[in-house]
């Protein structure tokens, strides 16, 4: 066999798609240290043993060979940016990153998909990087998409569909019963379990449901009048009532505008204020998705909302 070349030997390589850790320590001195690493992997369950690889020319080599212990942290498919800052050769890699130290004192990162604490078991040699094999004793793991690196790129994990399997209709019209698979109870249920914060906010300073539509479409769509107001709201079960203007106006979150009505100042404070709560809800829900699974999600709801609403005005 002749020896390969090292460009097409990496390329054969990268086809093999690994996951993406950060592992971390500390010096000599007591700083963290991080470098990312697509190397990690199982070793053994009995004891419970993983390990991962570092190039011997990497500045950081003398704080893992000497710490006694690393923390690997597999990370999720929203942590690329993550990854490529502890990729680079940086003084401080930990810049504006959030970590609290273990025990051992090694960095934790507050947000993974999973977690391994380990002590160092055994370092061998392996041509031109050092192996280092972890004893766990410690580990976590969330509920999260894993970042993927394959050919070079970041990728999202996504599992195959199970084989389809025979299932009972969404909706029974002869009982008037309806599973968990009708598609009606699904996006109600998932519209009313996502914005329950936001309507608990709303009562926490006193604003209906129906005064928290009224300021949005306020806030979206400029100086409206009444009429326009209750016309856009009337599909969306939050029928203004008589004296909702008149209690906007108390509140101070309205002002008039001629024969229209306008947000005021205090108003958008207050919206942008819920606004600002249901963006970070949005973050926070979005983790659990990979990329793809967020396009197929948009482009099928968009194209719900096509299909619904064409005698339904513009709200916004």
């Amino acid at each position: 066999m002749s020896e390969p070349n090292p460009h097409e030997f990496r390329n054969a390589l990268g086809q093999f798609a690994t996951g993406v850790t950060i592992v971390t320590t500390i010096d000599a001195n007591g700083m963290p240290v991080g470098v990312t690493a697509s190397s990690f992997n199982s070793v053994s369950l009995d004891p419970p043993l993983v390990l991962w690889s570092l190039a011997k020319t990497a500045h950081s080599m003398p704080a893992y060979q000497n710490s006694g212990g690393f923390n690997v942290h597999v990370l999720a498919s929203h942590q690329s940016d993550l990854s490529n800052q502890f990729a680079r050769s940086s003084d401080d890699k930990f810049e504006g990153v959030d970590w609290s130290p273990c025990a051992q004192g090694f960095p934790l990162l507050t947000e993974y998909a999973a977690l391994f604490r380990c002590k160092t078991h055994f370092q061998y040699e392996g041509g031109d990087h050092i192996i280092f094999v972890g004893e766990v004793i410690d580990y976590q793991s969330h509920d999260l998409p894993v970042l993927v690196f394959h050919g070079g790129r970041y990728a999202d994990a996504r599992q195959k569909a199970r084989p389809a399997e025979p299932q009972e209709p969404g909706i029974d019209l002869n009982s008037g019963q309806f599973s968990d698979d009708f598609l009606l109870y699904l996006l109600s249920r998932a519209h009313f379990q996502t914005s329950y914060p936001t309507r608990k906010a709303c009562r926490a300073i006193g604003m209906s449901e129906p005064e928290y539509f009224c300021l949005s479409l306020l806030a979206m769509s400029g100086s409206l009048s009444e009429s326009e107001i209750v016309n856009r709201l009337e599909h969306t079960g939050h029928h203004p009532d008589a004296e909702i203007f008149a209690r906007l106006l108390r509140k101070g979150w309205v002002k008039p505008d001629g024969n229209n009505i306008h947000i005021s100042d205090s108003g958008r404070e207050t919206f942008i204020k819920l606004l600002a709560h249901s963006k970070a809800l949005e973050e926070q829900l979005l983790k659990h998705f990979t990329d793809d699974e967020l396009a197929g999600a948009s482009a099928f709801l968009k194209k719900l909302i096509d299909i619904t609403g064409s005698d339904i005005p513009e709200l916004w």
